[in-house]
């Protein structure tokens, strides 16, 4: 599935269009989740035209039926730095209506290819920026979750939307590496402030937004049809890990995705309970260390899941 933001996080689209990005040379942490900020401008009808010259190009290299459009964090104080939004904004429009303008435009432009659309879960459930579900027409849509787990899962299928599960406190494979802020005063302590409390450096997220680490028991642990109805679970599509570059690039990429990542999809593809309903973490560990050391064999430097003891002594290191 190829995936290209669209509204926000477009930035990039700058250095051939700067015309149709807000805020690009605002700071970024009150304009942007992370560097760099900048989204595109709803209000300019430059922006509408590249946007489907795009798609249009892009539809046409890639024969799969989606079209993933992206369409999260969207920040209202990017929008408002633009001088046509303040006027808009003060003529009566909402920010809500800035996202809604613009899916209701290029929703249609990925449609014309046959494909479905797909966006982040904010398009419907943020608490700052999002659209009515009427621009978002069922049959062709589908929506990613990343927040509250199943929680969220279950209002995008209860509403009756197809979903793909990317939970960012099961499936995100950068939580748990810190802050990349240089200046972060927050882990001056020497000693625990609070032994009694969990806090920032002891016991904390240690400035890891979703923190903790997720280890591949967490990952295969994850039922991501939990507490559905039967109707409700038929719309989940399936899953996926996520990894995002704030502190990741291809000198560590291999050791963070895999084989974390294969223990989501044998979780997926075969399930992780047994006949009598129990995980099966026990033996999946078998499996995985023999899969961590074939890829290995092959050039990729998966990380190690267990100390070489253990692969000499199996059950061993099970609780």
């Amino acid at each position: 599935m190829w995936f290209l933001w669209l509204s926000g996080h477009t930035a990039s689209w700058s250095g051939a269009y700067p015309e149709i990005v807000t805020c690009l040379y605002e700071t970024w942490m009150t304009n942007a989740a992370e560097p760099t900020p900048g989204q595109l401008n709803p209000l300019h009808n430059k922006t509408y035209e590249v946007v489907k010259n795009v798609i249009d190009n892009v539809a046409s290299l890639f024969p799969d039926r989606f079209y993933h459009g992206g369409s999260d964090e969207i920040n209202s104080h990017c929008w408002n730095t633009s001088a046509d939004i303040q006027q808009y904004l003060a003529s009566g429009g909402t920010m809500d209506s800035l996202p809604q303008k613009f899916i209701t435009a290029t929703y249609p432009y990925i449609t014309s290819h046959e494909k479905t659309v797909v966006y982040w879960e904010d398009v419907l459930l943020s608490s700052t920026v999002n659209v009515s579900a009427s621009v978002l027409p069922k049959e062709t849509t589908v929506l990613i979750t990343w927040n509250n787990g199943p929680l969220n899962t279950k209002l995008l299928t209860a509403a009756g939307y197809q979903t793909i599960v990317a939970s960012a406190d099961f499936y995100y494979l950068d939580c748990g590496h810190g802050t990349f802020l240089g200046n972060d005063t927050s882990v001056d302590q020497q000693i625990n402030p609070d032994p009694a409390t969990p806090n920032y450096n002891y016991g904390g997220n240690g400035g890891s937004w979703c923190a903790p680490y997720k280890s591949w028991q967490r990952i295969y642990d994850y039922d991501i049809t939990y507490n559905l109805t039967e109707e409700e679970a038929k719309l989940v599509l399936g899953g996926e890990t996520v990894l995002w570059s704030e502190q990741a690039d291809g000198t560590v990429i291999d050791g963070l995705v895999w084989p974390r990542t294969a223990a989501m999809a044998e979780a997926l593809w075969s399930g992780n309970t047994d006949g009598s309903g129990n995980k099966r973490t026990a033996e999946a560990i078998n499996r995985l260390n023999d899969w961590r050391y074939k890829m290995v064999s092959r050039g990729i430097a998966a990380e190690p899941l267990q100390p070489l003891w253990c692969l000499k002594h199996p059950l061993q290191c099970n609780l």
